[in-house]
Formats: C-alpha cells, sequence, structure tokens
C-alpha cells in the first residue's frame, strides 16, 4: 500500500509502504461495503462488530459522555504534540 497524499497546510506526507499499520481484515471489508451516503448502515454494522477491548470501550464512551471532556489543559497538551508533529512533519527532508 502507497499513499501520498498532503496534509492541511499543503505540505507533502511522507509516502506508507506496505510496513505501515493495516486495518484488521473485518473492518476493511465493512468500509467496502458500507459508503458515507449509507450512514445508518454504517453505523449499524459498526455496532454489530465483536468490541475487541471492552473495557477501553466502556471508558471511550464514559469519556464521550462527558462534557468537559477533554479539559482546557487536555486540549493544549494535545493541540502542542500536534503542532510539533505537524512542525517535525513539515522540517523533515524529503524521501
Amino acid at each position: 500500500m502507497c499513499m501520498d497524499t498532503e496534509n492541511h497546510f499543503g505540505a507533502p506526507r511522507p509516502k506508507r509502504t506496505s510496513s505501515a499499520r493495516r486495518s484488521p481484515p473485518a473492518l476493511e471489508a465493512l468500509l467496502h461495503q458500507a459508503s458515507v451516503s449509507d450512514w445508518p448502515a454504517l453505523q449499524h454494522s459498526l455496532q454489530s462488530l465483536p468490541e475487541a477491548r471492552p473495557e477501553a470501550v466502556a471508558r471511550a464512551r464514559k469519556l464521550i459522555a462527558d462534557p468537559d471532556y477533554p479539559s482546557p489543559q487536555e486540549q493544549k497538551l494535545l493541540a502542542r504534540r500536534l503542532a510539533a508533529q505537524l512542525r517535525a512533519e513539515i522540517d523533515r527532508p524529503p524521501a
């Protein structure tokens, strides 16, 4: 698999090779079957998939339901990490 796309700032992203992480086969098949325009069917299909890590899913659902998540401090930390990653990606010499 080889992807060569641009990020939101117009800088080219590094090419991904076959060593890149791939989606589980069941998820890939699901994504090929459903289109974005068929959102209800996609939601139903996702809900029918078994939870691989029920404790992680339960924690994620709890966090999503919390209107105060993420906190302002967590948002700033995430913004800093994303900015640092984008700077590193932009500053990386072309392959």
